[in-house]
């Protein structure tokens, strides 16, 4: 068979799926047929395409391996490609760099600098690179420093390679929330409803943090963000969208405290998410559905059977998962915070063991 007519017959398998699972598979049987007919073109598009669907899933295995090819491949060959169509798939590879545990310091900070020299390079603002930065800061516990790039943030021009509005403003809100400054918090989600912006992630991620730490506050008004945050779940998350497991989890911890049997329901809904996810978000879900578990006794719970322990009875002792999750968190808290040089995870966990 020719090597466009089997081009030909994966591009339409392409077009009729929309499992991102099966478009990964796929891509890659593109990618392979293109490198072995050495067409730089194609092999660049479909990597390009993989890392758009892997980044629909709650992994990050395929992307870096093909992110790598590209950034080679345009290096040696700037005069076919456009570097500008690498800049927005860098952003969420400079994310998932540090949302791995693996990976050092020092090369998720290489990862930052030269995703800001190509940036410059394309004649965009630093506003998106600076965005990119708060939440790494969030990430490791240092909020003065979060608040500082916030302030960057906001004195630079916005374009092309800018957050939307909505994204900009959840990442302020979850600074504010991490500082217990709910009414702060609370006056800048009101532009969100004003202003009714949105995103594929938002306004759901945003109604997300607000029931989980207005709950551990014990704010009154989490249950009605709880609410919004359902109504959003329903409504616009595809069961597909394996990159909410981390906000999801937030929703199944503020139900172990309020619902423990819709806490149950959620759980088995969309832990199977958590299978070969990122490291970060594994170990958020770990920490956030722990208590969900710590008691005594047994009880019939679907599980995926890509769960570590499952059983084919579905019947499951709950101090055995309660086990397994702490374990789990507990390894991840270490790793990661010998990697930060903080004790951000650790206490992350020593405060929900705490509840």
């Amino acid at each position: 068979m020719s090597y466009n007519l089997e081009l030909h017959k994966i591009n339409l398998k392409l077009n009729s799926i929309t499992n991102p699972d099966d478009k990964i598979i796929l891509l890659k049987q593109a990618i392979l047929l293109a490198d072995s007919n050495n067409d730089l073109e194609c092999g660049f598009d479909f990597r390009l395409e993989l890392i758009e669907e892997e980044f629909r899933t709650s992994r990050c295995i395929e992307s870096f391996p093909a992110f790598t090819w590209l950034l080679e491949t345009y290096d040696k060959n700037p005069e076919i490609f456009d570097e500008k169509d690498l800049l927005w798939k860098y952003r969420w590879l400079a994310q998932a760099s540090y949302r791995n545990s693996n990976i050092e310091k020092e090369q998720i900070e290489k990862i930052f600098e030269d995703l800001k020299s190509r940036m410059t390079k394309n004649g965009y603002s630093l506003r998106g690179y600076y965005s990119l930065i708060i939440r790494w800061y969030n990430f490791i516990g240092d909020i003065e420093a979060s608040d500082a790039y916030i302030e960057l943030r906001e004195k630079d021009t916005r374009d092309d390679m800018s957050h939307c509005v909505a994204c900009e403003l959840d990442i302020s809100i979850e600074s504010e929330l991490i500082k217990g400054n709910v009414d702060r918090a609370i006056d800048i989600v009101h532009d969100i409803f004003v202003k009714k912006l949105s995103c594929n992630r938002m306004p759901f991620t945003t109604f997300c943090k607000f029931a989980y730490y207005l709950n551990k506050l014990g704010d009154s008004r989490a249950a009605d963000f709880y609410e919004k945050a359902m109504y959003e779940l329903k409504k616009n998350v595809d069961e597909e969208y394996g990159t909410f497991l981390s906000t999801v989890s937030l929703l199944i911890n503020y139900l172990i405290y309020n619902d423990r049997e819709k806490a149950f329901e959620l759980f088995e809904k969309y832990s199977p998410w958590d299978f070969n996810s990122e490291d970060s978000l594994q170990f958020d879900f770990s920490v956030n559905v722990l208590n969900l578990f710590n008691v005594e006794g047994s009880r019939k719970i679907r599980i995926s059977a890509t769960h570590p322990l499952y059983d084919d009875s579905g019947e499951y002792n709950l101090k055995d998962l309660y086990s397994y999750y702490y374990n789990r968190a507990l390894d991840l808290a270490e790793k990661f915070d010998a990697r930060n040089n903080t004790s951000f995870f650790s206490k992350l966990l020593n405060d929900e063991l705490k509840n």
